[in-house]
């Protein structure tokens, strides 16, 4: 067994004791307890919102995080180099192997007991990743059958108010919108539900108006749900109403959405990717952040196939398709976020893996941030 191999399964033994050790303060029980994780905020981080990094303490993904403000992730050996250091190189990885070494005393450790600990880990690894696939099938069963339950017509609906006043489009006029979009009148507000100590949900959250947006697989299967809370009439996102200042934003995703994207427009064939393909149709294909740009570059451009990645660090697990031709990646405008900058580069490397064609679009700044302002005349 491997130094990193032994020392990653002390780390995982101990993991709750460990957190709170390495991120001291960071790791208030304030942000405590969502479900089985951590929440932490990067003591080193001052530019951005400091507490947006979950830490799994469940099923396989145990020990394993991601920072959504950069994209980051990480498994436990990783999660250690950065308590210590505040990043993760071959430099800190080693230094945090031989911290972790020195903590548990595991230099001393005799012959017999780490082939003892090589088995008792393989065992815990085979198990956790049985039940996180058991869980992750029932979570994505869960998200089918509440897509399905949605309604499907959301033209008349405090969705259609939405893209008309607040970000200047009218859905009607958008050439082959994709049926990625359901309604739901009353969608439950989850995280902003009461809670006890323990973090066990002791009531409903709160209910808005919502647009419920199918994330698929490379083979168009769902397989999560992206939840955008609005105002009860319609006229902007629900983070214009206060959910609290743990919880303010109006955007959710549900399960894991990894490897998913939104398909938002279906360019001129009017087919889906898997039908395109199969008739012999390729063309360029968009992707974008956030759904309302994805489907405002489609609105403007009808020769585009265009896609929404949900969130920025879902660039980063994006698919390719044999239907796609070339890509044309759109950039927001996060002047003043270097991580987010150095995600998107991140994001335009794996896109470039594909061995097509790539152009990233960002808009001037007298535009506007992205997609939509450039469309509405510069209006952020």
């Amino acid at each position: 067994m491997s130094r990193f191999s032994v020392a990653k399964a002390h780390v995982l033994d101990h993991l709750e004791t460990l957190i709170p050790e390495l991120f001291g303060g960071n790791a208030d029980p304030r942000h405590h307890r969502r479900g089985r994780s951590w929440n932490i905020a990067w003591p080193w981080r001052t530019w951005s919102k400091p507490d947006q990094t979950i830490i799994w303490l469940d099923g396989a993904r145990r020990g394993g995080w991601c920072d959504f403000v950069s994209g980051e992730r990480g498994d436990a050996i990783d999660l250690v180099a950065v308590g210590l250091q505040g990043a993760v190189t071959d430099e800190t990885r080693l230094h945090a192997v031989a911290w972790i070494e020195d903590r548990f005393g595991i230099r001393a450790m005799s012959p017999a007991r780490r082939r003892q600990i090589e088995a008792e880990a393989e065992a815990k690894r085979k198990a956790m990743e049985a039940e996180a696939a058991r869980a992750l099938k029932a979570s994505r069963d869960r998200a089918r059958k509440f897509f399905f339950s949605c309604a499907p017509e959301i033209l008349g609906t405090q969705i259609d108010t939405y893209f008309r006043v607040k970000r200047g489009l009218d859905l009607r006029g958008v050439p082959n919108l994709a049926p990625a979009f359901r309604f739901h009148p009353a969608c439950e507000y989850w995280l902003g539900a009461p809670r006890d100590a323990e973090g066990k949900k002791l009531d409903r959250g709160p209910v808005f108006p919502a647009l419920i947006s199918a994330m698929v697989d490379k083979d168009g299967r769902l397989g999560a749900c992206h939840y955008t809370f609005l105002r009860p009439d319609g006229t902007d996102k629900a983070e214009a109403i206060p959910f609290g200042k743990d919880e303010p934003k109006a955007k959710m995703m549900f399960p894991d959405t990894s490897g998913l994207m939104i398909r938002t427009t279906y360019g001129p064939s009017g087919l889906n990717m898997e039908k395109a393909a199969d008739a012999g149709i390729r063309g360029i294909a968009s992707a974008a952040e956030g759904i309302e740009d994805a489907i405002s570059a489609g609105y403007a451009d009808p020769e585009l196939r265009s896609n929404a990645a949900g969130s920025l660090p879902n660039f980063l697990t994006a698919y390719d398709h044999a239907c796609v031709s070339s890509w044309i990646l759109f950039q927001d405008g996060d002047w003043t976020n270097p991580q987010a900058l150095s995600t998107f580069r991140r994001a335009e490397r794996r896109f470039r893996s594909f061995r097509k064609p790539v152009e990233t679009i960002t808009m001037p700044r007298a535009w506007g941030k992205d997609v939509n302002d450039a469309l509405r005349g510069g209006e952020g």
